[in-house]
């Protein structure tokens, strides 16, 4: 970070390279030469699509921000390249099965992922796979395709099992997964009852961990999956009932966000050793699904950090085809068709959130605006301040700090007016933003002054929700890229992190991807007044969607759905908008009915108006105003200021206040 600060030669290669956008983008995002994110639906080469023109199509459109914005191409593109990923490999090495890929809906069940992802994969029978019955009822509806699997996965009751056999009875290709043993005579009876034949998947509990986050996810003391005794016991079931022939998959988990190949081909290796035991006891499994886990390198670092993995697609569909032909040639079985449920890598890098940022906190303010006659202590720190010099740093701040504490407890014992304290703290802190600079140009930096960075850093304010937007980051320290759209050609000065719009401390981003370790600041560029300032959050297709909470009553963003078109202007059209909450739904969602809300708060203008504390007129138009905002978004109208009779200071317009304080500012 040092080395962008302390050199002027700034260009669009070293945007790239700083945020890492070759890293995390998989071809699919860079830069033009206007200095603008650029998104390349199809890979690099290919048509691309400016972010900044995206952005204005969506106020075209009559939206605000933040806004989701997808790319449906790149869902297409992913999709593809994972069966001809698989294809090829399974070519190369002369593997007898075929890959089958099915898609977790779990990960994204937006409609409009859904029906994407089938079809794309319609020539290759891509399938979907379904964890409960809320799930389960759109993928019987969806998945049509007679050769696509439906695999039911989850803990079942009877209802789910009479969902399942619906399917088989729509001649679909529906395998129910025994995740505890108790679901397989429930299968069964179900089955027999309905008069149809189940189609019957195992799932092992691998004694192989995995790697990464939700390493707990897999071995041992994993919550789903039968043990090796307990698959003695299915099998024994199945022999006893004549069903041997209804066993036609095996499964296993090694965990989501997979991040080391080490532990794919490990337990790639003991699963296959399970199922070639298994065809060896007489059954016939046609299907061997490795499961989920195909990691997403978020950081683009290509580590086993958590948010990154270091292995690529073609390594991953390599060692897993690899290692099943080795195992069933070593144990002299045929080589089973090859499953597996890639949600994260087939949707995360399709969305993204677009968010406007409306202004930013600076540590300390300048103290030559600050009037009055400096005391003995501020003459004190301004000399210190002057006399700082990169080697007497350390013992700079330290004489600095020690005068800023002085001044404190002279300020509690009425020592010291509130003026000289603020002059103090304003000179303190342009005392620790000089370190910094010196700090820079160091290769060994102080350690009583390291933290001094990330302490004087800018508080970017963004109008989004994290606990909306990107849940993961929130609670489990997930990275996501977090790139400026516009000015990648200017140097960013200012070091930053990114805050919400929540009234909560945890509402912000303050791990930022690097290429080797995550860095708690991001290089954004200083605000221009009267100037629109945009930030974009990516690879956020992956669970954020439907994880996303309500904090504070912010609902679900605008939505945009963009498709690549070579013979637009622009190269892309808006295939769909979708209109994000209005303050109503949310209220509702909780109970609280906008009709009711209204004649609460018009009952108490009445009062007033007869009380003759208001105008009848004046109360009239607040009751109108309460019920516009009610049918506003719910996150802030930093874009478009309020269409109300009321009258409010155009100031606070501008300066992107919320309803509620555009009243007060009244």
């Amino acid at each position: 970070m040092s080395e962008q600060k302390n050199h002027n030669d700034w260009s669009i290669a070293k945007a790239v390279e700083y945020y890492n956008i070759d890293g995390w983008g998989a071809g699919y995002f860079g830069v033009n030469n206007k200095g603008h994110l650029c998104v390349w639906p199809y890979g690099q080469p290919g048509p691309s699509i400016d972010m900044l023109d995206v952005i204005d199509e969506i106020h075209d459109k009559k939206l605000s921000l933040p806004c989701v914005v997808r790319f449906q191409d790149i869902l297409r593109s992913r999709v593809q390249t994972l069966n001809q990923t698989f294809a090829k490999h399974i070519s190369e090495m002369d593997y007898t099965g075929k890959y089958f890929g099915v898609y977790p809906i779990k990960v994204n069940q937006m409609r409009e992922v859904v029906e994407e992802i089938l079809d794309a994969g319609r020539d290759s029978h891509f399938g979907l796979e379904a964890g409960s019955k809320g799930e389960l009822l759109p993928v019987l509806a969806y998945n049509d395709d007679p050769e696509a699997l439906t695999i039911c996965n989850g803990y079942k009751d009877e209802d789910f099992m009479r969902l399942a056999m619906l399917g088989r009875k729509l001649g679909r290709r529906v395998i129910v997964v025994i995740e505890k043993l108790s679901e397989l005579p429930l299968l069964l009876r179900v089955a027999e009852e309905m008069q149809v034949e189940p189609l019957i998947g195992f799932r092992a509990k691998l004694s192989t961990p995995g790697a990464g986050k939700w390493v707990s996810s897999s071995g041992d003391f994993a919550k789903f999956g039968l043990t090796a005794p307990e698959i003695i016991e299915a099998v024994k079931i199945l022999k006893d009932r004549g069903k041997e022939d209804a066993l036609k998959l095996f499964h296993f988990h090694a965990g989501s966000q997979l991040t080391d190949i080490r532990s794919i081909k490990e337990a790639v290796k003991e699963g296959a050793r399970i199922y070639a035991k298994l065809r060896k006891m007489g059954f016939n499994i046609e299907f061997f699904d490795v499961g989920g886990g195909l990691g997403v390198d978020y950081e683009g670092s290509n580590t086993t950090s958590h948010s990154s993995v270091n292995y690529t697609l073609d390594e991953y569909a390599s060692d897993v085809v690899h290692n099943i032909q080795q195992i069933c040639k070593d144990e002299g079985v045929a080589e089973p068709h090859i499953v597996s449920e890639s949600g994260r890598a087939i949707t995360a890098h399709h969305s993204c959130v677009i968010m406007s940022v409306f202004g930013s906190i600076q540590l300390g303010e300048d103290e030559n605006q600050l009037n009055g006659t400096d005391t003995e202590v501020v003459l004190k720190m301004r000399e210190v301040v002057a006399g700082l010099t990169p080697k007497n740093l350390q013992e700079t701040f330290h004489d600095a700090t020690a005068l800023k504490e002085e001044a404190l407890s002279m300020f509690k014992l009425g020592i010291l007016g509130l003026e000289e304290r603020a002059k103090i703290e304003s000179l303190y802190w342009k005392l620790c933003r000089q370190i910094v600079q010196i700090n820079s140009r160091r290769k060994r930096v102080p350690k009583d002054t390291a933290h001094l960075e990330v302490l004087i850093a800018d508080q970017y304010l963004a109008n989004f929700s994290l606990f909306q937007s990107a849940p993961d980051h929130w609670a489990f320290e997930q990275l996501f890229p977090v790139v400026p759209l516009e000015r990648l050609d200017e140097q960013p000065l200012r070091e930053s992190t990114i805050v919400d719009i929540t009234c909560d401390s945890d509402g912000k981003i303050d791990q930022f991807i690097d290429q080797v370790t995550p860095r708690s600041t991001l290089a954004l560029h200083e605000l221009r007044p009267g100037e629109s300032y945009h930030v974009g959050m990516f690879l956020l297709g992956a669970y954020q969607d439907i994880m996303g909470d309500m904090h504070n009553l912010f609902g679900r963003v605008n939505e945009v759905h963009v498709f690549c078109d070579d013979e637009d202007p622009e190269d892309f059209y808006l295939e769909e908008v979708i209109p994000g909450d209005n303050i109503a739904d949310v209220l509702c969602r909780l109970q609280y009915f906008p009709s009711e809300l209204v004649k609460t708060v018009k009952k108490s203008v009445d009062e007033r108006i007869k009380s003759g504390a208001i105008k009848p007129k004046e109360g009239m138009t607040l009751i109108e105003f309460y019920e516009q905002v009610i049918k506003s978004y719910t996150y802030l109208e930093t874009g478009r200021p309020r269409q109300t009779n009321l009258e409010i200071p155009a100031e606070s317009l501008s300066n992107g206040l919320s309803s509620v304080e555009l009243l007060r500012a009244r």
